[in-house]
């Protein structure tokens, strides 16, 4: 009979996580990608890297234009964000992929959206900078300071991004070197609008349920946590107290109409099934 320290150890000691059936710890997650770390490399996510580097690309692209930079400037660095997303979303993708089964959950989720965009975030700033002051004669730089918004937004929109990107993995999409669990990108693409609607619906649904269990003060925790994190974000990387407030004001704003937008929709599917 094995014990289950043998099993602690395998599990800490696995080549590839993908081979543990049992779902290990945080801490064994840690212990074998630091005794194994040519996973990450083996386990380079391909899918995490094309579609990554090509929705960062068009953001870039997206916020230059908005901020009437010229297609020159928009397209250098949408140029310098594909080059360097490709490679860092491919082993973000695999540590990603290495936390899905990770025990608890909260703290798994916590690492992951905390972790990978401060990795990211730092090759993204050092790339950018070096782009606009050190190669600004070969590549054109932005003159409405818009290098500095779109990497504001983008610290913000890595971490829903981190979260969700978790979240499908569970659900076994965007997954590579998992064996039979690995299904084709076209195949995963399928999966990805419904599994939007039920990450984008977890939150307001949560509230819902506190406030339908008497919980309201809880409720309004979450609330209140979901506007403060988005300010507090978005104000320290663009280091303006007037990003944090409206942010945090704007973020408010759209989760309460969206919660009153899914309470309609859960209370009229309520109403078919007793019809």
């Amino acid at each position: 009979m094995i014990s289950s320290e043998q099993i602690h150890r395998s599990i800490a000691e696995a080549e590839n996580l993908e081979n543990v059936s049992d779902a290990p710890s945080v801490g064994d997650v840690f212990s074998s990608l630091f005794q194994h770390p040519m996973q990450i490399i083996t386990r380079w996510n391909w899918k995490a890297a094309l579609l990554g580097a090509l929705l960062r690309a068009s953001f870039y692209v997206t916020v230059y234009k908005a901020s009437r930079e010229n297609w020159r400037a928009a397209l250098a660095a949408a140029l310098v964000e594909f080059s360097f997303r490709f490679l860092t979303s491919g082993v973000s993708g695999a540590l990603v992929q290495s936390f899905r089964r990770a025990k608890p959950i909260w703290l798994a989720t916590l690492i992951v959206t905390i972790s990978l965009p401060v990795f990211s975030h730092t090759i993204e700033f050092i790339t950018h900078y070096a782009q606009e002051y050190y190669f600004s004669s070969l590549v054109p730089a932005s003159t409405n300071n818009s290098r500095q918004i779109a990497f504001a937004v983008s610290v913000l929109f890595s971490v829903l991004s981190a979260m969700f990107n978790l979240f499908l993995m569970r659900h076994g999409v965007l997954l590579v070197g998992a064996g039979s669990e690995t299904k084709s990108l076209w195949n995963d693409l399928k999966k990805i609008p419904l599994l939007v609607i039920e990450f984008i619906t977890f939150l307001p649904l949560q509230m819902l349920r506190l406030i339908g269990e008497g919980k309201s003060p809880w409720a309004i925790g979450m609330f209140a946590a979901f506007g403060l994190t988005v300010g507090a974000i978005l104000g320290v990387f663009r280091g303006k107290w007037s990003w944090a407030w409206t942010t945090a004001v704007g973020a408010w704003a759209v989760l309460f109409l969206f919660t009153l937008f899914v309470a309609v929709i859960v209370n009229i599917n309520r109403r078919r099934i007793k019809n």
